[in-house]
């Protein structure tokens, strides 16, 4: 894993995501190494390594949030829309930390986005703010498949335990299934997920499908030549509309309906 700094430009972003103002992103890249992950097409990314072999580190964007957060109008701050804020180099650097401290100062909404278990070394600070919320994305509570498809990501089980600890905190919590993966997630599965999200306290979970951005097949070929079912599955449903992104969006309407949970789709 590649780990330099570079320069920080500008620490709030106008963002064009429901329900954010702006996004938050401290570092560039992400070690979690998710094979499905839309950031590098979202970013137009095209550099000489693959996307989970390096981050760079923003380690001036505190002094450029104290700034801006002065100037800005108070909105609603995404923590973080292209990268995870708590991907394991934030266990040393504790960048993400010292962003939080800047945005508590100036009473700014938070809402943030993970998929690691760190975020619990922060609840002090998250407790204090008026406006938060925290969502953990959940894709399979099989950790085998978990590690071959976000390798270096928090277990399954170990996020359902940080939502619930967060929501015994009096954090409001939520969860993001996406993308659903044709081959991993069936009815079945669905059930079982949702299961879990609502006695883990979340307050509403969102769900989308899995999308055929630029360069994402191509890592999921390499990673899942030994699931060749899994790989059949998506390849039906991306390539041949087989239905398969249709049902299991019906499937999960009627589960998150019988268990009262709170649901939007993005697709």
């Amino acid at each position: 894993m590649k780990v330099r700094e570079i320069g920080c430009k500008t620490a709030l972003s106008p963002s064009r995501l429901p329900g954010l103002d702006y996004t938050l992103n401290p570092y560039f890249g992400c070690r979690h190494g998710c094979i499905y992950c839309y950031a590098p097409a979202t970013l137009r990314y095209g550099g000489p390594e693959s996307w989970g072999s390096f981050v760079n580190v923003k380690a001036d964007m505190p002094r450029v949030l104290e700034k801006e957060a002065r100037i800005k109008r108070r909105g609603v701050v995404g923590i973080s829309t292209v990268t995870d804020p708590y991907q394991p180099i934030e266990e040393r650097l504790g960048l993400t930390r010292r962003c939080l401290e800047v945005l508590l100062s100036k009473d700014f909404p938070v809402c943030i986005q993970t998929k690691s278990s760190l975020v619990l070394r922060d609840v002090d600070i998250l407790r204090e703010f008026r406006e938060i919320e925290v969502g953990f994305t959940v894709t399979t509570l099989d950790s085998g498949i978990s590690a071959v498809v976000e390798p270096g990501a928090s277990p399954p089980r170990e996020r359902l335990k940080a939502l619930r600890a967060l929501a015994d905190c009096g954090i409001k919590t939520w969860a993001f299934i996406g993308p659903i993966l044709p081959g991993v997630v069936d009815k079945e599965v669905l059930e079982n997920v949702l299961q879990s999200l609502k006695d883990a306290g979340v307050s509403y979970v969102m769900l989308d499908r899995l999308r055929l951005k630029p360069g994402i097949w191509g890592r999921m070929e390499d990673a899942l030549k030994d699931e060749h079912a899994i790989l059949e599955a998506c390849r039906l449903a991306l390539f041949k509309g087989d239905g398969t992104f249709d049902r299991l969006k019906a499937d999960a309407t009627e589960v998150c309906r019988r268990l009262g949970l709170e649901h939007q789709f993005n697709y």
